[in-house]
């Protein structure tokens, strides 16, 4: 298992040269020159003779790349152009760990919806309950990113009492859904179902209940960091929304792609075989068929995450977070801060192919197949 690691760590380094290379051209891909873009036309040419003298573009490519890879591996991406005083590694710091929050807790928003929507709806594949789930993730996909950011805040937080009382009627018909069923049942199972259904009506109505009376308020734009003196709980309200949104649409994918995987493997031997011996359909779900259906969703999940981090600038336009996708398009790209651009694209690169190194690692421990070949 370690030489297979050992393996994948060694392929790992030309795929981070060429990152590396087609981060570097970058300012030479884009027309123009990068010191008019970066001071504008009223500066001097000694301001611009500066400013390339600064970028390195007065020496050749080779020379320019090598200092600069150089550079990047000691942790040093620069200075930025437009922020005096400022590095790229210190700017990229500061709105690195934001988006990195988001990223995480939109997968695991998404995971922890996905997850229990995709095994039901595969163990009751075609009833309604298999239609309902169906329909809702086609809901979800058809949402674009902007879309449901933009709902989320206006419902949110331009409108505090809607989702309260929303919470609040969810929960009652959730748990007079419950009792009927319980009541359903009476006439065949006067036991432990109806009790347990009946538990779990008032357990709704208890949890509605407390929701109603201390829905959190959710601010508009802005975000608390986890150091801050204000404490964890004012930075998860501030992380909520925009986590919320970039799990949406990977909700919908991840049950789709999950429920598909499990329907087939519900339908091998050995799941028949478990059958056959008596386990239990939580048993059989949980601990013999979703672990082999669960490779495909591993791996988009890894790319989902890379995907997340760099692409949150939407999310972050939208709720006015500093992160790196706004420090990109907003700092770099267009006020032509092009080591920013730079440094902020090398950094979102190399966090993309690790999280696909440790997708990889993690198959060696989910397959016993792939730890003894």
């Amino acid at each position: 298992m370690a030489r297979m690691i050992g393996l994948r760590l060694l392929k790992l380094v030309p795929v981070l040269f060429l990152v590396s290379l087609a981060t570097f051209f970058i300012v030479d891909l884009v027309p123009g020159d990068p010191a008019r873009a970066a001071l504008g036309p009223d500066a001097t040419e000694a301001q611009y003779e500066a400013v390339r003298q600064e970028l390195g573009l007065d020496a050749s490519l080779v020379e320019r790349y090598v200092d600069w890879i150089g550079s990047a591996l000691t942790g040093d991406l620069g200075n930025s152009l437009i922020k005096p005083g400022f590095t790229v590694t210190e700017l990229i710091s500061l709105a690195l760990p934001i988006t990195l929050q988001l990223a995480i807790m939109g997968m695991l928003i998404a995971l922890f919806v996905s997850l229990p929507l995709a095994i039901v709806a595969a163990y009751r594949e075609g009833t309604a309950v298999d239609r309902f789930t169906n329909g809702l993730t086609a809901a979800f996909i058809s949402i674009p990113g902007f879309l449901a950011g933009l709902l989320l805040a206006y419902l949110f937080v331009f409108q505090p009492e809607v989702p309260r009382y929303a919470w609040l009627a969810l929960g009652l018909a959730v748990a007079c859904g419950m009792f009927l069923t319980a009541a359903r049942r009476v006439g065949d199972d006067l036991g432990r179902n109806v009790a347990l259904w009946i538990l779990a009506g008032l357990v709704a109505i208890g949890v509605t209940l407390l929701v109603f009376a201390n829905f959190p308020s959710f601010p508009r734009t802005g975000f608390v960091r986890l150091t801050s003196e204000r404490g964890v709980l004012d930075n998860l309200r501030s992380a909520f929304l925009p986590a919320l949104t970039i799990s949406i649409s990977q909700i919908a994918v991840f049950t789709r792609l999950l429920r598909s995987d499990l329907i087939a493997t519900l339908q091998e031997d050995f799941i028949l075989s478990a059958k056959a011996k008596g386990m239990t359909p939580r048993h059989i779900l949980w601990r013999e068929a979703l672990r082999p259906s669960s490779f495909s969703l591993i791996t988009l999940a890894g790319v989902s995450f890379g995907n997340a981090i760099g692409g949150t600038v939407i999310v972050e336009s939208i709720f006015g977070i500093q992160g790196v996708g706004r420090l990109i398009v907003n700092d770099g790209v267009i006020p032509g801060d092009y080591p920013i651009v730079q440094g902020g694209v090398l950094v979102i690169a190399v966090f993309y192919v690790v999280v696909n190194l440790l997708v990889d690692v993690s198959y060696v421990y989910l397959d016993p197949r792939i730890r003894r070949g």
